[in-house]
């Protein structure tokens, strides 16, 4: 149910419902879904001064952290110690609609961290929990090039898990594609930004 923004934000997140909740979206029923994907790619910075290293460190950073919108859109609160990704580990979403707000949970089923044979990548996968507003899957990636450049990618199955949802389909889809695109804008800037504290504004 919506709940008033302020008192969402005042609030720490209780995670106890959520982990008790099954998963809603099973390999076998996503791999027929319509797939959503979004791509950029950060090129080398020109002028010498780019460090692709320490760029690629701060999204993976971002992504682990799960610092993955504009806080005055969505803030994911992961049920570990130190709030960062692991698989099997619950998420609580909060979702933020002008002084309304939305708690929905996720649940991290894969998480890589590593170089292995190719270039250095790393990549966050939740799906739903029952009680979530979608069914679905979602992954965040980030990967460094041999050039040096870093191709971020969000990838997603979805479909709608209420009614609700489902008749507001158009202005969901909308919203949606927004918030991709800002997450994208978001790490993108944490790549171009030495001091790792920028924040994407507007987009979409």
């Amino acid at each position: 149910m919506p709940a008033l923004a302020r008192r969402l934000r005042s609030r720490p997140p209780v995670f106890d419902t959520w982990q008790r909740r099954p998963i809603t979206a099973s390999d076998d029923e996503v791999v027929e879904w319509p797939l959503d994907e979004y791509a950029t790619v950060v090129p080398v910075s020109p002028g010498g001064t780019y460090d692709p290293e320490a760029a690629f460190e701060r999204v993976r950073d971002r992504i682990l952290e799960l610092r993955l919108f504009p806080p005055h859109s969505i803030v994911l609160h992961a049920d570990t110690p130190d709030g960062r990704a692991a698989v099997g580990v619950t998420v609580v979403q909060h979702f933020f609609f002008g002084p309304l707000a939305l708690e929905s949970g996720v649940r991290i089923v894969a998480c890589e961290d590593g170089a292995g044979a190719g270039p250095r990548r790393v990549s966050v996968t939740w799906a739903t929990l029952k009680g979530h507003p979608e069914r679905g899957v979602e992954a965040f990636s980030a990967a460094l090039g041999s050039d040096g450049a870093i191709h971020l990618g969000i990838h997603a199955r979805s479909r709608p898990g209420m009614l609700l949802v489902r008749l507001g389909s158009p202005l969901v889809r909308r919203l949606q594609v927004r918030l991709s695109h800002r997450s994208l804008a978001l790490l993108e800037a944490a790549a171009m930004d030495p001091q790792g504290v920028a924040e994407a504004r507007g987009g979409g």
